[in-house]
């Protein structure tokens, strides 16, 4: 079984950087990353968090998770994507796709 994984950046705002994710298995939603680059957030498209959950790139944790599994397993992959190629890049990307076995 393959899955895959697409984010972009589509709004900077004063709050941070905004990226759409999906994946192939028709997965969808929104990441506020901090304009710091190290904490990461569900939220809307107009970069409104939603809920209380949050990973900390600097503590490796994730803080006060949703109880969906799936929804926290997605933000978990959608956010280390993130943030493994900014650390790659040296700056937040554009676009990131990965593939998964």
């Amino acid at each position: 079984m393959t899955a895959s994984l697409t984010c972009r950046k589509i709004r900077t705002l004063e709050a941070g950087f905004v990226y759409a994710w999906e994946t192939a298995e028709e997965g969808t939603g929104n990441i506020l990353i901090a304009p710091e680059g190290s904490v990461a957030r569900p939220c809307t498209l107009e970069g409104i968090a939603l809920g209380d959950m949050l990973l900390d790139k600097n503590v490796g944790n994730v803080e006060n998770p949703d109880p969906d599994p799936k929804l926290r397993r997605a933000f978990l992959i959608a956010a280390s994507a993130i943030f493994q190629e900014g650390e790659r890049q040296g700056r937040l990307p554009d676009t990131i796709t990965r593939t998964y076995w």
